[in-house]
């Protein structure tokens, strides 16, 4: 069996870290801007995206995560697709930016990169 692969848009150098030594099966790319992200995805679909909100311009704050979550879904189908809210970011409202079909992570470092793993896999 292949690794699988984890998309990661995040501006967070800690979690990029903390992701990158903890999963075991999958091969993780990570990514500072959406326009990489799209690139990544037009090229080769992942198994796994992770959209931490940080890492979506400021000026458009978590209502720029709508156009990315619904790139994703269109270009990478059959991935999951997941979203790491900021720590002032109110859940439900960036649930309903995301859309359908989009897992809200935990938005402490910790938590959210043991659901990262469970959701590539261990082995």
């Amino acid at each position: 069996m292949s690794a699988r692969i984890l998309y990661c848009l995040t501006r967070d150098h800690d979690l990029a870290r903390a992701i990158d030594e903890r999963l075991v099966a999958a091969i993780a790319f990570f990514y500072n801007d959406a326009a990489r992200l799209n690139q990544a995805v037009t090229l080769r679909p992942p198994d796994v995206v992770l959209v931490d909100t940080g890492a979506v311009r400021a000026e458009y704050g978590d209502a720029g995560l709508g156009p990315v979550a619904d790139f994703l879904r269109h270009r990478a189908p059959h991935a999951r697709l997941a979203v790491r809210p900021g720590e002032d970011s109110v859940r439900h409202l960036v649930a309903a930016e995301a859309g359908p079909g989009v897992e809200l992570f935990p938005t402490e470092l910790g938590a959210c990169v043991e659901a990262v793993a469970a959701a590539c896999g261990r082995t």
